[in-house]
């Protein structure tokens, strides 16, 4: 017999708590390195070059290097594929080829108005109008396992504690879903027994502790299955100064925009019979805005310095989330949350600093390297009002479970003629967190997605060309990126030694296309 229980309450605004972890803020403050095919050909190390239109979002002074007015797009042809291997089993996944558009730019250039006698100060003056693609989301991992002896019901028995089982269970008066001081996902494996068995105390009747209703040495064969999609996409508006030809200053206001999707499906299959699947469905939003500044010291006709700094973005976000799980053993079951559970909240990012350095070899040849530092534990969670307290806990695990990450930019060019150049680069990120971050979920969270995944690298490997005219450019380029990531389905640190999880190894490689087009007038 199948059971379904499906709530359907109408939260009050704020009043559920979803809330989100460090590890969960990071993916909507971690970019890529994407643009123009110039841009990505050379790896991202423009910082100190400037003169192209994704290189503004890194160093706005760059903009002030333009001497005429461009207009500029980008297209991109992706392929993916994953490979993950979890105690020795070893699955690759080919994901479709997908196409974009990474990069929209016009800059205007402009003389600024002065005398014949005068030969210095202000030399001119350059607007740029920008869109670009910060961040792509898309990914999918398949990810499976032999034989373990842990499971998911360990880890829900540990977070239902011992709740009692009248909270925990749906009458006609009463909606454990809307009760908020109870976490959904014990909600999920109580029900009717999914997984949980309720272990009383004789002598108080009340509840002691819950308990997989697994045998003590029945193993489980665990798999994941995991799709995102989406975006982080930003509009700017800059403006740049050329002193002298020597020393360039400029600046960026821009909106970024999140969308973002993932829905997952974690199983196992039991080795006494039986099965369980829990199905994730996250959807989040967001709005937020910052401030760019930089510069580029020219001290001669052959080396540029850059130096920029990129405000702390202030993210207004909003998630939706659902879930259902299914359990099989003597019976059918199937549980599914409220499909309206929500949160608003605020994301302050980190603070971020680029150096770099270019020179000019004659009049064939660029080598170029870029510094990046970005502050990530400088990251803050806020309700929707701004107010910090709500997350205190998360806010002050922020320099425990994250790093202050270093991105090393380095590239080339070469002219073959005055129309013809080749490029080449390379760069790396290190890992975004501590190798050995936890996900901690508070114990009234109306989240299910128990699982996470830990940023050990990403290596970008690049090469392109390009062709330009007088009055019109075509550049191409191919980026080879490498995301190297560990994977636990849940934090297993928080149960005895005996159930502790081995994390999945999961590579992540991008092969990227990029065609780029451009009008100069």
């Amino acid at each position: 017999m199948k059971k379904i229980l499906m709530a359907a309450v109408a939260l009050l605004g704020g009043s559920m708590i979803m809330a989100q972890t460090e590890l969960d803020v990071l993916k909507y403050v971690q970019t890529d390195i994407n643009g123009t095919a110039r841009y990505m050909g050379m790896a991202g190390a423009f910082g100190a070059l400037g003169g192209d239109a994704s290189a503004i979002k890194d160093n706005p002074a760059g903009l002030g290097i333009y001497r005429s007015s461009e207009l500029v797009g980008s297209m991109n042809y992706t392929m993916q594929s994953s490979s993950a291997n979890w105690n020795g089993t070893n699955i690759t996944l080919d994901n479709p080829y997908k196409t974009g558009f990474d990069n929209f730019s016009f800059v205007l250039a402009s003389q600024t108005w002065r005398n014949e006698s005068e030969t210095g100060g202000l030399l001119s003056s350059n607007w740029s109008f920008s869109y670009n693609r910060l961040k792509n989301f898309n990914k999918s991992v398949n990810i499976k396992s032999g034989a373990t002896g842990s499971s998911l019901a360990d880890y829900m028995a540990y977070f239902t504690g011992n709740i009692s089982r009248t909270d925990l269970t749906y009458t006609s008066s009463y909606e454990p879903f809307n009760n908020q001081n109870i976490p959904w996902i014990s909600v999920l494996a109580s029900y009717e027994d999914a997984l949980l068995k309720e272990h009383i105390n004789t002598s108080t009747g009340k509840t002691d502790y819950w308990y997989s209703l697994l045998a003590g040495n029945e193993t489980v064969t665990p798999s994941y299955y995991l799709t995102e999609k989406g975006y982080i996409d930003e509009y700017s508006v800059g403006w740049a100064g050329n002193f002298n030809n020597t020393f360039y200053i400029g600046a960026t206001a821009n909106i970024q925009s999140i969308d973002y999707m993932a829905t997952s499906k974690y199983s196992e299959n039991f080795d006494n019979g039986g099965d369980m699947d829990l199905n994730n469905t996250v959807i989040s939003k967001g709005t937020g805005i910052n401030l760019n500044i930089g510069t580029i010291f020219r001290p001669t006709d052959f080396v540029r310095l850059g130096l920029s700094l990129h405000t702390p973005t202030v993210l207004a976000m909003h998630d939706n989330y659902y879930a259902t799980l299914n359990s099989n053993t003597d019976i059918n079951r199937s549980i599914g949350t409220p499909t309206d559970g929500y949160n608003d909240f605020q994301i302050q990012g980190p603070i971020q600093f680029n150096l770099s350095g270019a020179l000019i070899v004659g009049k064939k040849g660029i080598i170029s390297a870029e510094y990046v530092y970005t502050n990530y534990t400088g990251t803050r969670l806020m309700d929707k009002d701004g107010d910090p307290k709500k997350y205190n806990e998360e806010n002050l695990g922020m320099k425990d479970m994250l790093n202050d990450v270093q991105t090393i930019k380095i590239g080339g060019e070469y002219k073959l003629n005055d129309n013809f150049s080749l490029r080449a680069g390379y760069a790396n990120s290190g890992n975004a967190n501590k190798s050995d971050a936890q996900k901690y979920m508070v114990n009234n969270t109306i989240r299910t997605d128990t699982e996470y995944f830990l940023h050990n690298s990403t290596n970008y490997i690049t090469a392109g060309f390009g062709y330009r005219e007088a009055s019109w450019f075509i550049d191409c380029a191919y980026m080879y990126k490498i995301l190297d990531e560990s994977f636990m389905p849940y934090n297993s640190n928080q149960l005895s030694a005996s159930l502790a999880v081995t994390p999945a190894s999961v590579k992540t490689t991008t092969n990227n296309v990029i065609i780029t087009l451009g009008l100069r007038f």
